[in-house]
């Protein structure tokens, strides 16, 4: 049993090192990002490995690790893209809000947006600047890294730690309001 197991590393070892780079050439030509080609390089190898039994032996094992990229790709290019519109929906529908007469609003909408605004002004400066480029500007985590001239993990590190603050400040707010 313990001689399959080190066939098998053996076999991802060699797999790995034989198509690295070119999985890694591939992600980084779609991402333009060195951390997220890593991060879906490594996320291919997982995929494949896991699946290992249900792929063809057929076909070249490059092609398949491909295709398995290429998916990978578009599935965070979609993500991205419903993320920022529903982002951008919600901007406009603020901007909208804000410009009109506050008056004739609900009082929920004006008590919710007065508390997203005060949470958001309790965001350390650069976090509360990523969190308004990728959320009102819809720019992506790439973009704001090469904005601010900082790696897209600590883009995403600071929108965690933004989202997870908002959400405790506005849970609470909506659980004792809607009480």
């Amino acid at each position: 049993m313990r001689e399959q197991g080190d066939q098998q590393q053996k076999d991802f070892k060699e797999l790995y090192d034989r198509f690295f780079r070119k999985v890694f050439v591939f992600a980084h030509k779609h991402t333009r990002d060195i951390d997220e080609a890593q991060d879906l390089t490594q996320e291919v190898f997982l995929k494949f490995w896991l699946n290992r039994d249900s792929f063809s032996e057929l076909i070249p094992a490059d092609a398949q690790l491909l295709t398995i990229a290429r998916q990978l790709v578009i599935n965070r290019y979609k993500r991205e893209l419903v993320r920022q519109k529903v982002y951008k929906s919600w901007y406009e529908n603020k901007l909208e809000f804000s410009s009109s007469d506050n008056s004739d609003q609900p009082l929920l909408t004006t008590e919710l947006t007065t508390r997203f605004e005060s949470a958001l002004d309790n965001l350390p400066p650069k976090r509360r600047e990523i969190f308004e480029k990728s959320r009102f500007e819809g720019l992506s985590y790439e973009q704001i890294a090469q904005q601010l001239s900082i790696s897209r993990n600590t883009v995403e590190s600071q929108m965690v730690k933004a989202l997870r603050s908002l959400r405790t400040s506005l849970l609470f707010f909506t659980f004792i309001f809607l009480s």
